[in-house]
């Protein structure tokens, strides 16, 4: 079986679209998890959708904005595949290359994709900044930042990522790295935000520095 677990946060806009992409790839014997911390009707469409569209899955509502690192470890605890996809629902990923994640698994314990992207110089400032933080900290050369992620059931089981924020990637891709997992990058295009708003704000650098440096610290 193959789990797809999405974080969701306000994506009322989107969630229908997203769904629909879903139900394109036809893929055979799996599961969608979403996990909700929306304050919006994201979980109450999404239910009705998939029982619309036939989609086999749960809907976990939670109350509060807990973080995604939070609802990702969530979404893990009632996890049932043997292969494990993680993907946002604000359409800003290629959904159709979850069938190619899956395959790559074949070669790989992780498949971690690269974000191409257009960003303004400030971002594109605050983005190396990030990876070179992640690099001195951690040895991580590869993009620890993109939700986009598929990993097999093995790598669940032995790694307990503990952050609850946005930084959940750099503990989960470190402690991979610290137990051997083979780790596959790919590139995928990363499309512009059309619905919502990005869940990204002026203090987010600040908190993600704050929480990668909480996690360092913790190896020590």
């Amino acid at each position: 079986m193959i789990s797809i677990i999405v974080p969701t946060f306000n994506e009322e806009k989107t969630i229908e679209i997203f769904l629909e992409e879903i139900k394109k790839l036809k893929l055979k014997n799996f599961e969608l998890i979403i996990v909700d911390d929306s304050f919006d009707k994201t979980a109450e469409i999404a239910k009705k959708l998939m029982k619309k569209f036939k989609i086999r899955g749960k809907v976990l509502k939670r109350f509060g904005k807990r973080g995604k690192g939070s609802a990702i470890r969530d979404g893990l605890k009632i996890s049932k595949g043997e292969k494990i996809v993680l993907v946002d629902a604000d359409l800003q990923y290629p959904i159709e290359k979850i069938p190619f994640l899956i395959e790559k698994l074949e070669e790989c314990d992780i498949v971690n994709t690269r974000r191409l992207r257009k960003d303004s110089f400030v971002r594109k400032i605050l983005g190396l900044s990030f990876r070179l933080l992640v690099f001195l900290f951690f040895g991580l050369t590869i993009e620890t930042q993109s939700t986009f992620r598929a990993f097999k059931k093995e790598v669940k089981e032995k790694i307990n990522f503990k952050a609850n924020s946005w930084a959940w990637d750099v503990e989960f891709l470190y402690k991979a790295k610290k137990l051997d997992f083979k780790i596959c990058s790919y590139p995928v295009v990363y499309k512009e935000r059309k619905f919502g708003k990005s869940k990204i704000s002026f203090f987010t650098p600040l908190k993600m520095f704050l929480e990668i440096l909480r996690i360092r610290l913790s190896f020590l």
